[in-house]
């Protein structure tokens, strides 16, 4: 489903985080008050635009969500759900980067991260020893402001550095999450975006009094400890966003729009130069002045109603008082004169983004432009997608909304393909504008696009996050309910003339375009002092973690997955079918499995992209789009190196004309050769983009050291093979799947044998052998696999390779799991990241295998600055290699064991999970025994499986600069073997295709 962008373009996923008690803190910093314009006499709550409250769910409402208020202001929103004992809980606060200080950038995101350091005693063993040195760390941030002179900074973060080392001597890093973690919260993070900053977790429905009391003492008592360590992760966010084309373009695209407002003057994660001088002061008063319950929400879905929660919250958050709110900063929202122009230089694909500025969230014109985006681009019958996609103009491309609070706008975008300029990829953009403009749609498309929202409409209810954060937006946009619940009724209202209107009215000259432009792009530097480790002790906690987990909770009891009663399993004349029945709406799920890929039949994943450009018999490609989206049916075709999954899902009511089309589009393929040579044209672009590009070419250097020759990345067929093959060929690689036995997944609200056995699409006459099962390199000493690259983070991996683990020592490993990486309690994450600032992420699991005799292996992984590539790197393997540490090890047991209580299995995943039993060789849920066999790990046994990988030489990978990472200190580490791009993929030689005419339209040069 295509839905509001703009949160989530603008949000990062933050890992940080904080709580306490009813207790006053001590005052630890004395920030001057805000300034508010409302009056110390107005009431604050008459004057906070606070939604209205409502006991009962509108009719029209999916979500079915109440709406209530806790006495001192903060607003409810809940939405009950029982399909999972469980419930989203998130808190919203209506302010994010856009509330930033001009001179002090990055503020709310700085904030976000503190708010999981802990309170006055949660996070502490003595707040009263903490305190004078917390006191001498701020003292020391207030000198840094104005000092520009190298040696004096580096001496006051010398002196921050030790006060630091002193507060870590009496606090308890993260134990935020280890209380959590303890009780089965999962999922614990934050993101902040332009308008918000939201806090969010997964709570077993047992510890609602647990979660509201950690919560209501974070947002009232927080301690903002460890300030300096968290930096580290800032910074390392930075340079994430230094190297990603993608962000950059996005943030030429807000400078544009908005260059005299904080949506483009400022991003979310500041500027470089308020990145060396952190304004602790500054985001203490961001604190105070923002972080209010009245202008706060608590979003509840899932297992949980108002009568339950509502008390519970009152007790916990109540005592907070509502504040009156200050006046944010001005921004001037203008309209855009003509055609604004950047560029954005990166390696790897080159493309264009057009943007026009439209309306804020909740104007009546979102419904005609939500109309209006998907008429463009609905990745089917869209305008964008017949005009440009299908007719293999360009490789790739789409379009998307952005409403947020005080403003919005609709942006295209398209990548070139080789030999394309991007003035004629912005001409072919505009061309589609053109087609919208002139009304080149129907009514009937309308009503296609909306029964598609409606169905998507309700997969997202499905979800207790998909209905959190519709309230969640709903309450930061300041868009009454009873309107954002009403959005289906608002589309199905948009009539052709309305979408005229709108693009008429937006879509005008005035426009900000950004070209990405393939060249070399060196991201500058972001020097960072250097931080002393502190010491981390996973046996301390506190007595207010102690008291939390001494509260009662009725304990939950497992669920596990039955067969006849969760899921039916057939064996028909088309293959195995494994069905779960959809008791909650009209909507089905069939996905065709088939254990064959481009590594047997290495034509076949291009037989299969080309078939999803393709018509069926005597359909054209275009007409069999139409018919299938005017039925609310999609279909997907994706094939990897050993498996092509078939996918098809819609309203009931059409499976079985949906299932026609899809025969006959397996059956016989239809296409001409003028789409088997854009295709060509596009797979090779996008084969050139992936050698350039570090993200591709991290995955393709990670699997060519973990599997050498076996690289799916080297299963690919040649581009000579695909230049010399023809249509014919491709079409026949496809439908030969029609003879072969799949697995057939199925979930529908009609699971009758007569439904499952007319499910087959094929003539299935032939059983596929399975998969290969996996298999490392092997290799007789440590080995580090080295491709250069120009960027300001390396990304690593190590694996610790073994053969295939046995069924036994899989309850082991899961366990090992919850040690390594159970959120930021775990080993890896608080070593890493909050004991040596090391790195923002790192993470580390025990691949176990999807069969059962698959090779196993201990893989770590970290994306760290590059001059701290090699101390990383020894960190992380003396994680991995590190006898097993008893309190750890209680506390992974405990949070395996909540898991399993808490934990359900969606009815929509069901046949999916079975189908992964199937391939281990499990006749049933295995669950059970792995249940207790978990409880009963022992540090001897954990031991042993260290032992075990320990004992394995290790196979890293970095993707990296040369000049930055210190190739002499990796290779004491181990042997350094230098790769080349070329070396990663099988795509051979690039062949020169013929010239083609370029694509016309007029287009405004730069």
């Amino acid at each position: 489903m295509k839905r509001n962008l703009s949160w989530l373009f603008a949000s990062l996923a933050l890992l940080g985080c904080r709580a306490d008690d009813p207790t006053h803190a001590p005052e630890i910093s004395q920030p001057s008050p805000p300034v508010s314009t409302i009056s110390a006499t107005q009431d604050p709550l008459a004057s906070s635009d606070l939604p209205a409250t409502t006991s009962t769910a509108f009719p029209h409402d999916p979500a079915q969500a109440t709406i209530h208020r806790l006495s001192n202001g903060m607003t409810v929103y809940i939405s009950t759900d029982r399909e999972q004992p469980r419930f989203s809980a998130w808190i919203a606060v209506r302010s994010g980067s856009r509330n930033d200080p001009a001179h002090s950038t990055g503020l709310a995101h700085y904030l976000e991260h503190m708010l999981f350091k802990g309170t006055s005693r949660l996070g502490t063993a003595s707040i009263a020893a903490e305190i004078p040195h917390l006191r001498e760390i701020e003292r020391l941030y207030r000198q840094l402001d104005g000092v520009s002179d190298p040696q004096r900074r580096a001496a006051i973060f010398t002196q921050i550095d030790a006060a630091t080392q002193r507060t870590a001597a009496v606090a308890i890093p993260n134990e935020f999450d280890h209380v959590y973690s303890a009780m089965g919260i999962s999922g614990l993070n934050a993101f902040t975006g332009d308008d918000m900053t939201v806090y969010v977790a997964n709570v077993p429905s047992n510890r609602i009094e647990q979660w509201a009391r950690v919560e209501g003492h974070r947002f009232v008592d927080p301690i903002f400890r460890l300030f300096f360590i968290e930096l580290e992760a800032v910074y390392e966010e930075k340079n994430r966003s230094l190297d990603s084309p993608r962000r950059r373009v996005w943030e030429e695209l807000g400078r544009g729009l908005f260059p005299n407002h904080p949506y483009g003057s400022q991003g979310t994660l500041g500027t470089i130069e308020h990145l060396k001088t952190p304004a602790y002061d500054e985001m203490v008063a961001f604190f105070r002045r923002w972080y209010v319950p009245n202008n706060m929400a608590i979003i509840l879905s899932g297992d949980i109603d108002a009568q339950t929660a509502l008390p519970v919250l009152e007790r916990n958050f109540g005592n907070w008082h509502p504040q009156p709110l200050a006046s944010p900063q001005p921004g001037r929202v203008e309209p855009v004169i003509g055609r604004k122009f950047a560029e954005v230089v990166a390696r790897g694909e080159q493309g264009v983004t057009v943007a026009w500025p439209t309306v804020p969230a909740s104007h009546p014109d979102e419904a005609a432009l939500t109309v209006m985006d998907l008429l463009v681009d609905n990745a089917t019958t869209g305008l964008l997608n017949l005009e440009l996609l299908l007719s293999q103009k360009i490789p790739r491309g789409g379009s998307s909304n952005s409403f947020m609070s005080e403003a919005g706008y609709w942006s295209m975008r398209g990548v070139a393909k080789d030999g394309q300029t991007l003035a004629e990829v912005e001409s072919l953009l505009m061309g589609v504008v053109g087609l919208l403009r002139a009304g080149q749609f129907t009514q009937q498309s309308i009503d296609a696009v909306v029964l598609d929202q409606e169905i998507s409409t309700k997969r997202a209810m499905e979800s207790n996050g998909g209905r959190a954060s519709r309230m969640m937006e709903s309450f930061v946009n300041r868009e009454p309910w009873e309107q954002a619940s009403a959005r289906l009724d608002a589309l199905r209202r948009v009539q052709r003339e309305d979408v005229l209107r709108v693009a008429t009215r937006y879509l005008g000259g005035g426009r900000m375009v950004v070209h990405r432009k393939r060249g070399d792009y060196r991201p500058p530097k972001l020097d960072k002092p250097t931080i002393t480790p502190i010491t981390v002790d996973p046996s301390r906690h506190s007595q207010f973690y102690r008291a939390v987990l001494d509260m009662p909770a009725q304990q939950l009891e497992p669920k596990w997955v039955v067969e006849g009663k969760d899921y039916r399993r057939l064996e028909t004349p088309g293959g195995k079918v494994l069905a779960a029945t959809n008791r909650r709406n009209d909507l089905f799920n069939v996905t065709f499995v088939y254990d064959v890929g481009r590594r047997r039949r290495p034509l076949l994943c291009h037989a299969v992209r080309m078939a999803n450009r393709s018509g069926a018999g005597e359909l054209n490609a275009e007409a069999f789009r139409r018919k299938l989206y005017a039925l609310g049916s999609s279909l997907s075709a994706h094939c990897d190196a050993d498996q092509v999954r078939i996918g098809v899902e819609g309203v009931d009511r059409n499976l079985d004309a949906s299932l026609e089309l899809v025969r006959s589009w397996l059956e016989a393929p239809a296409y001409d050769e003028a789409l088997v040579s854009g295709l060509l044209e596009n797979t090779l672009t996008e084969r050139r983009s992936a050698m350039d590009t570090p993200r591709a070419l991290s995955a393709a250097l990670r699997a060519y050291a973990t599997q050498g020759d076996r690289s799916h990345f080297l299963s690919v067929a040649s581009n000579k093979k695909l230049a010399r093959t023809k249509g014919k060929t491709l079409a026949r690689e496809f439908s030969r799947l029609g003879g072969l036995q799949p697995t057939t997944l199925f979930y529908g609200p009609r699971t009758s044998d007569e439904v499952i056995r007319k499910l087959s699409i094929g003539t299935a006459k032939r059983a596929v052998p399975r998969v290969d099962p996996v298999r490392y390199r092997r290799v007789r000493e440590d080995v580090i696999f080295f491709l250069h690259q120009e960027t300001a983070q390396s990304q690593i991996q190590i694996l610790l390779a073994r053969p295939p683990l046995p069924r036994s020592q899989r309850p082991v490993a899961e366990v090992f799991d919850a040690y390594l990486g159970g959120g930021m309690g775990g080993l890896i994450f608080q070593e890493m990241r909050e004991a040596r600032g090391l790195a923002y992420s790192a993470a580390a699991w025990y691949a176990a295998g999807m069969q059962r005799e698959d090779d196993s292996g201990l893989i770590g992984r970290v994306g760290t600055q590059a001059d701290k590539t090699s101390a990383s790197l020894k960190v992380m393997l003396e994680l991995l290699r590190a006898p097993a540490q008893t309190d750890r090890l209680r506390s992974a047991v405990a949070q395996v064991e909540e898991d399993y209580r808490a934990q359900r299995i969606s009815p929509r995943a069901v046949a999916g999970v079975v189908e992964g039993w199937d391939e281990r060789g499990e006749k049933e849920d295995p669950r059970p025994w792995q249940r207790e066999a978990a409880q009963a790990v022992s540090k001897l046994m954990l031991d042993r499986l260290i032992d075990d990988t320990r004992r394995a030489p290790v196979i890293i990978s970095i993707v990296g600069d040369r000049d930055r990472v210190g190739l002499d200190a990796l290779a004491k580490i181990a042997r350094i073997e230098e790769i080349k791009a070329t070396e990663l993929f099988a795509y051979g030689d690039f062949p020169q295709l013929p010239a083609k005419r370029p694509a016309t339209g007029a287009v405004d040069r730069p």
